[in-house]
């Protein structure tokens, strides 16, 4: 069988939806059968066009308000965003790729060359091609007061089109699988859940290479740390206004530190990070130091509103650290008892566990108890594994053996 791959969203900074793509292709093809090949789309040409759009979107998106109530099937109903000629040169760019996706995707098809096109990112191009797409989440349709407007119009548009076209979807967790089927309407034999795996490289840091991240980063032992884009859902403006409401002594022992880019609506966090010392907003962190980032830490803060997955706190574990996590049932899933878990809102609840976490280091230890463990089982090849049985659903039971 030919899979062929969208890998647009393994180019630049990579956030969970480019590593997802990157590390589950790379599993699947080292653990082919014979019978198998994995393609990539699209070629140089295309790679490139996607690099210098990368160096220009922070100019060329508009991020304006996009707010709407939910309507009785839980789809929000969203305006449309006012027209401007950046959205209209946006809009033509997406038609004229994808026409062009579409005619090569057709073409490759009609000479045999492609038997299903799987989607990482959500929405895929428009194809005669069996297609197959993966669903990360449904954050844009839930929760548009998170995004900007045009790419919530946009994507309840063709998310709707992508449940017709495709054949199977995937998701990261239980919790998404149960979304998809309540909010767009998926039976339920048509999502597979593949669980997210753990990075090479990722486990406890100790001496000269903790030492040598840090020196790298800027930064010593003892901090909070979020791992992630800055964006909304993120929620973190609590954890920021917890930390702020430390005593003194602890803040300066225990700085709060923000790794990853700056996403959109964040205006408010911004400001607040300006005005309060001590908040460290580190950037992208390189993936050669990651494992010292989270084993530097005193605890990983996640106190998201809302996931598909949640990667940081798994890898956070594979790290031989301690979790503080959002009480959501994804999170619950996917951590099991291997976290302490606060309401996303309750700004008093994440200051005092982070203020005994400060004073009690050995408050984490019993949820720590086996988390390395319970980490381990969260391998990129089980992810290929589980994406390999749901290539056999979509194309019509037609067998992809397993040579590992």
């Amino acid at each position: 069988m030919k899979i062929l791959w969208n890998i647009l969203p393994t180019l630049g900074p990579r956030t969970g939806i480019g590593w997802y793509a990157r590390e589950t292709l790379s599993a699947l093809r080292s653990t082919a059968g014979a019978e198998e090949e994995y393609l990539e789309s699209p070629g140089a040409i295309g790679r490139s066009v996607r690099m210098a759009w990368l160096r220009v979107r922070p100019w060329f998106q508009d991020e304006g308000a996009a707010r709407g109530p939910a309507g009785a099937t839980g789809l929000a109903t969203v305006p449309r965003p006012a027209r401007s000629w950046k959205h209209w040169a946006l809009e033509q760019a997406r038609l004229i790729q994808d026409g062009a996706q579409r005619r090569a995707l057709n073409r490759l098809h009609r000479h045999g060359q492609v038997d299903l096109y799987h989607e990482p990112n959500f929405l895929p191009w428009s194809s005669d091609v069996p297609t197959a797409s993966t669903f990360h989440d449904l954050s844009a349709i839930l929760h548009p007061e998170w995004h900007p407007a045009d790419r919530v119009a946009r994507f309840e548009a063709l998310a709707r089109k992508a449940v017709e076209r495709c054949s199977h979807f995937f998701t990261l967790s239980d919790a998404m699988c149960g979304e998809l089927s309540r909010h767009l309407g998926v039976p339920a034999d048509r999502v597979t859940r593949t669980y997210m795996g753990v990075r090479d490289g990722l486990a406890p840091a100790a001496d000269a290479p903790l030492a040598a991240g840090m020196a790298a980063m800027g930064l010593k032992p003892g901090y909070f740390l979020h791992v992630g884009t800055l964006e909304p859902r993120k929620n973190l403006l609590t954890i920021a206004k917890a930390w702020a409401d430390l005593p003194g002594e602890t803040k300066a022992r225990h700085p709060l530190v923000l790794a990853g880019g700056w996403g959109w609506r964040c205006d408010d966090l911004r400001r607040f990070i300006e005005a309060t010392p001590g908040i460290i907003r580190l950037g992208y962190a390189p993936e050669e130091h990651l494992a010292a980032l989270y084993s530097g830490a005193k605890a990983l803060l996640f106190p998201t509103l809302y996931e598909g997955f949640g990667m940081p706190v798994i890898e956070m574990l594979a790290c031989g650290g301690g979790v503080i996590a959002s009480r959501i049932p994804v999170l619950e899933e996917i951590l099991g008892r291997h976290a302490h878990f606060v309401d996303p809102l309750d700004v008093e609840g994440w200051r005092d566990a982070m203020e005994r976490v400060a004073r009690h280091p050995e408050w984490l230890e019993a949820p720590r108890q086996g988390a390395e463990a319970h980490a381990a089982k969260f391998t990129w090849k089980a992810t290929a594994e589980s994406t390999r049985a749901g290539y056999f659903k979509a194309l019509g039971g037609k067998a992809l053996r397993n040579a590992a």
